[in-house]
């Protein structure tokens, strides 16, 4: 008797089909009770979007490494790590507040301060490159992001807006509007690129592409908040913004200094790298660590966004259940993280030279060290919210231990003349002891507000 007889035999016989439906029972049970959570239900809405987001640039980025040369990717990681500081200094982070507060005009006048800093800060900067550009370069050795500093000031007055936009929807649970903002971003920047790279503009076309990137989707916000919020912003006035600013000033105390840290810290590598190896070197890291990114942006990402939004609730209405959220969410990242990220670093040595051209062959190998950057982030990065359970302070000092620990490494490894791949194995290495540190001291953060009874914020 054939197989296919067999199966049918069996398909047909009573156990068979009680066998069927009890695993049919199962996994709706098993769908209803994860699709019952708001924080995973939000974690498959974003991811979703993130997914189709990051297929794009999937598919598009092939054709984008046969545009532009290593260089012309390490200059646009060179722009990227510059705007990425400065965009810590936009809204001097009190767009983290903006979830925080019950009364909804509290959260409204925090996103007008928000968007009324950033056009001072970038007014501010303005006239800083206009007076000392070419003394701030010379400094800074970024001599070769001098013709393009200008551009350094679009995308951080577009980002810094739609960064306080995104979380002015975190705050309203709006995940589907986030999501149709994150495939705008990647379909707009993916195609910028591709066009500009015809064009043969050179890193100009990349760093254009990067813009368009990061302002994708700020009309969109707009939009939903005139048409559905605007009874929250019925009550702005400037008392009500000096207000917000004095009860939420340890964001700014706290949390500018420590994410300005955490910024600086993941962005020397991008410096040091160029100053011991130039910018092919630089242009091989960024291709490396964007493909790693990718299932960090997908998953990763999106539990960040979602997470924030639940934590700030929790840590309003019941801190009580934060650990078990917290212990519950991280276990489950690592469980997808190791083996996801692990593959992709394996198998990367063979694939970049077929997927993106000869000229990449390094960059598969930098995904090995990497992967450890970027396992640790995926894990623990989501759930780290420190400042939502009232301990900015912490936050500040482990990014400040952090920084110092990256920046000794480099030095450390600069010193003996060490080799790109053993110099990014000890910047890997270094990072996952600061995540597994940073780990504890969130469940300590979360211990001591169960204790409290909840956040100061109101």
């Amino acid at each position: 008797m054939s197989l296919e007889g067999i199966f049918n035999i069996i398909s047909k016989s009573p156990g068979f089909e009680k066998l069927k439906d009890i695993f049919l029972q199962l996994g709706y049970r098993h769908y209803s009770r994860v699709m019952s959570s708001s924080l995973w239900k939000g974690v498959f809405v974003i991811g979703g979007g993130t997914a189709l987001a990051q297929g794009i640039g999937i598919i598009s980025t092939p054709v984008i490494t046969r545009l532009y040369n290593p260089s012309d990717f390490g200059l646009l990681g060179v722009y990227s790590s510059v705007l990425t500081i400065l965009l810590v200094l936009a809204s001097l982070r009190y767009e983290y507040a903006i979830p925080v507060p019950k009364d909804s005009s509290k959260a409204a006048n925090l996103l007008i301060l928000c968007l009324m800093i950033i056009a001072g800060v970038t007014g501010i900067l303005c006239i800083s490159f206009l007076l000392m550009g070419s003394k701030i370069a010379e400094m800074f050795d970024l001599q070769d992001l001098l013709p393009y500093v200008w551009l350094v000031l679009v995308g951080l007055l577009g980002a810094g807006i739609y960064q306080a936009l995104n979380y002015w929807a975190i705050r309203q649970r709006d995940y589907p509007r986030i999501t149709w903002t994150k495939i705008n971003q990647s379909l707009g920047g993916s195609l910028s690129k591709i066009l500009f790279g015809f064009l043969a503009l050179g890193p100009l076309g990349l760093i254009l592409g990067y813009i368009v990137s990061n302002v994708a989707g700020i009309y969109t916000f707009t939009k939903a908040i005139v048409g559905k919020d605007r009874d929250a912003f019925r009550d702005i006035s400037v008392a009500g913004i000096k207000s917000v600013a004095q009860e939420y000033r340890s964001f700014p105390m706290y949390s500018v200094p420590a994410t300005l840290l955490f910024a600086v810290s993941l962005q020397i590598p991008v410096f040091m790298l160029s100053f011991m190896y130039g910018l092919d070197v630089v242009g091989w890291y960024t291709l490396a660590y964007q493909m790693l990114a990718l299932p960090v942006a997908l998953i990763s990402g999106s539990m960040a966004q979602v997470f924030y939004g639940e934590a700030a609730k929790g840590a309003r209405e019941s801190p009580e259940t934060l650990r078990r959220l917290y212990l519950d969410t991280t276990k489950k990242l690592a469980l997808i993280g190791i083996p996801l990220l692990g593959i992709i670093a394996i198998i990367a040595p063979w694939i970049f030279p077929i997927v993106f051209g000869g000229a990449w062959e390094e960059a598969g190998l930098f995904c090995l060290p990497l992967a450890l950057v970027a396992v640790s982030q995926f894990i623990v990065t989501p759930t780290s919210k420190l400042a939502v359970y009232g301990f900015n302070h912490w936050d500040l000092y482990f990014n400040c231990a952090r920084m110092v620990m990256i920046f000794g490494g480099f030095y450390f490894a600069n010193m003996f003349g060490f080799e790109p791949l053993i110099t990014l194995t000890i910047y890997g290495t270094i990072m996952v002891i600061m995540y597994l540190v940073l780990c504890l001291l969130n469940l300590r953060a979360i211990d001591r507000l169960n204790l409290a009874g909840g956040s100061n914020f109101q």
